[in-house]
């Protein structure tokens, strides 16, 4: 794994190798027909667009979920389809014109794009224009507490994120609050009054439909660098989470968490959810198309 890949605090990468294993035990318990999901994907159903700040295809090569990964000036030559997941990384530059019209067109008939952080200013603002904007108030290099609004009907995030859940969100030095310009449109899915506080805006992640697809961006990014100890829950071990996850304390020795928290481990499972999400809502939307079109 290149060394850029993998900047940022290094038990980091360690919570999300054992988050990873960690989500993955939880789906085989309980949900082991989006594990099996999970496991069916092609390369080609996830397309990871590279980025000098986040790195996305780490998230999915820990998770064990197939992907390919492209540059951004690769864009404009391929051929998308409806059926896959686009997800490109902070910052979303090296985009050419042609490269904007191919991704409003794969979204516009069917295709789901994922953008983290400066992709709302370098392509959300460009091919999306009066949905969401970039509020011009950078953050600071922060943690901030957030709360994961309702899902969707085919989501299984609130399955995997409980109650008991208190995460950690880190935001990168001159991170992109979100502002909404088309409240009707846009539905809120993970929110932080921390961030509203601090920066203006309290969306943390948005998703609205655009023709027949959706586009879901949050702000930082998918592979957090670090995030923060702030309550005794927090700093407990990691086996604990794994136990308020239903693992007994001999299935959380057995998951390798080591010496991590409580709070690495939440941060990393967090963001290993939510990608896990949005892969397999785009997998059953794909099936229940060839479902339809096969009748």
């Amino acid at each position: 794994m290149a060394e850029e890949e993998t900047k940022g605090d290094p038990r980091m990468k360690k919570a999300y190798e054992a988050s990873s294993k960690l989500l993955r035990k939880r789906l085989e318990k309980e949900r082991p027909e989006d594990l099996e999901l999970l496991d069916e994907m092609k390369e080609s159903d996830i397309i990871v667009v590279t980025g000098q700040y986040d790195h996305a295809q780490v998230n999915f090569k820990m998770a064990e979920v197939p992907h390919t990964v492209i540059s951004p000036s690769e864009i404009e030559s391929l051929e998308f389809n409806a059926n896959q997941l686009l997800f490109i990384n902070c910052p979303g530059t090296g985009i050419t014109e042609r490269g904007i019209k191919t991704i409003q067109q794969f979204v516009e008939t069917g295709g789901m794009l994922v953008t983290t952080d400066w992709v709302l200013r370098n392509v959300l603002e460009i091919a999306f224009p009066e949905i969401v904007r970039y509020n011009d108030r950078p953050t600071s290099d922060d943690v901030v507490r957030i709360d994961i609004l309702e899902g969707d009907e085919d989501s299984f995030i609130h399955n995997v994120i409980d109650n008991t859940d208190d995460p950690q969100w880190w935001l990168e030095g001159s991170s992109y609050p979100i502002q909404i310009l088309d409240k009707e449109k846009v539905r809120v899915l993970v929110t932080s009054k921390e961030m509203e506080e601090k920066y203006g805006e309290a969306p943390i992640v948005v998703a609205w439909r655009q023709g027949e697809g959706e586009v879901i961006h949050m702000t930082s990014h998918f592979y957090l660098q670090r995030t923060e100890t702030r309550t005794k829950r927090h700093a407990a071990p990691a086996a604990a989470y794994a136990v308020e996850k239903g693992f007994s304390e001999a299935e959380a020795e057995n998951m390798i968490l080591g010496d991590l928290s409580t709070a690495e481990i939440e941060s990393a499972y967090t963001s290993q959810a939510f990608m896990a999400d949005m892969a397999l809502k785009q997998k059953k939307r794909a099936l229940k198309r060839q479902k339809e079109e096969e009748k």
